[in-house]
This record gives structure tokens, C-alpha cells and sequence, in this order.
């Protein structure tokens, strides 16, 4: 094997463990942050990725390094979860319970980074970013779900609608439903579930 062969197996090696180390410090900080640590030090974060303090600030030179990175394996680690299957010819009954689900799935596997992620955004724009672009891709979803009820209205009052479904079934709503009205899970769902039913089943029957 040739030096300059040598030299890049070792390169290569360096970027290898220094990726792995990368990921282990976002996916400790993701998991002690879903433990209720909402402000992990930087002892805490090396501890629980197994590497040392000094290593983690090699890792990421800075914390809004840190911070992006940990948003990209946050949302790849739960990425199933902000998905909805393709049911769109299926019936408003089902096509409700679905996204009510799916929503309710995300916010309890997800309360504390969300709470977190809320409470940080108006001091981090890319934070804040991210979560406007997550909010514009939970309206398109209900835009496409709800695709034919929608088509019942004019352009402005179908966005209005959009709007109300995507803010009622928003993580804000969620914490402010359980723990300020003090409602379990199975109860948000349903009032969620009723909320919808009352709001689009009127546009169905037009619709027939």
C-alpha cells in the first residue's frame, strides 16, 4: 500500500469517528432533553455520548453548529412520525382519525423537545425558521387531506380553514388542552376529533 493510500485511509478514519461522534453528542442531547433536561450541560451531553468535554467541542465549534445538527437528527429520528399515509380517497371519518392520531403520536413522543424547541425560537432564528417551515408543511398536509371538502369554499375562506385545523391540532394546542385544562391524551384526541368533524362534515354534505 502506497503512502499517499495510507494517508488517506487514515483521513478517512478521522472523518468516520468524528461523524459517529458528532451524531452520538445530537442524539444524547434529543434523548436527555426527552428525559425533561431541558438545559443539559455541556458535561451532561459528553457524559451521555460517551466521549469528553474537550472531544465534544472539537465536534462542533459552535452551539448553533450544535444546535442545527441536533435539529437534523431530530427531525430524521421522527420523520415517520410527520408523515401521513396517503388516504386521501378514503372516507372524512377516517381520513380525520388519521391525522388526529398522527399529531397526537408526534406531541407525546416528542413534548419535551417541542416545549424546548417553542421556549428557545424567538432568541434562535434558525430555530424559529424550522419551525415555520414544519407549521407550512402541516398546513399543505390538511390541504391535501382535506382536498375535497376545501374545494366546497373560495380560495380565501379554504386558507382560513387550513389555518384553524393546523393551529387546533398544533403542539401549542396539545399542551395547552392536556395541561392547562388537565385532559388526558384519549381526551384531547377527542375533542380534536369532534372540533374537526364539526368543522367539515357541513362541507362534505355539500359536496354530495
Amino acid at each position: 500500500m502506497t503512502q499517499t493510500a495510507v494517508s488517506n485511509e487514515t483521513i478517512d478514519g478521522r472523518r468516520a469517528r468524528r461523524e459517529r461522534g458528532r451524531l452520538a453528542v445530537s442524539d444524547a442531547v434529543i434523548n436527555l432533553v426527552g428525559e425533561g433536561n431541558t438545559d443539559p450541560t455541556s458535561e451532561q451531553v459528553a457524559e451521555r455520548a460517551g466521549v469528553s468535554v474537550a472531544s465534544l467541542f472539537r465536534y462542533f465549534e459552535t452551539l448553533k453548529e450544535l444546535r442545527q445538527e441536533t435539529l437534523h437528527r431530530y427531525f430524521k429520528r421522527y420523520d415517520h412520525l410527520f408523515q401521513l399515509p396517503d388516504i386521501t380517497e378514503s372516507t372524512l371519518e377516517h381520513r380525520t382519525q388519521v391525522l388526529v392520531d398522527r399529531r397526537a403520536k408526534l406531541y407525546e413522543t416528542t413534548e419535551p423537545m417541542c416545549r424546548q424547541a417553542r421556549r428557545r425560537a424567538p432568541d434562535v432564528p434558525d430555530l424559529d425558521e424550522e419551525l415555520r417551515s414544519t407549521r407550512a408543511m402541516q398546513a399543505d398536509q390538511i390541504r391535501q387531506y382535506f382536498a375535497c371538502e376545501l374545494e366546497a369554499l373560495s380560495p380565501s375562506a379554504s386558507d382560513d380553514l387550513v389555518a384553524t385545523i393546523n393551529t387546533l391540532t398544533s403542539f401549542e394546542s396539545w399542551d395547552q388542552i392536556a395541561h392547562d385544562h388537565n385532559r388526558t391524551p384519549q381526551q384531547v384526541r377527542r375533542t380534536w376529533t369532534t372540533a374537526l368533524h364539526q368543522l367539515l362534515q357541513p362541507l362534505e354534505s355539500s359536496n354530495t
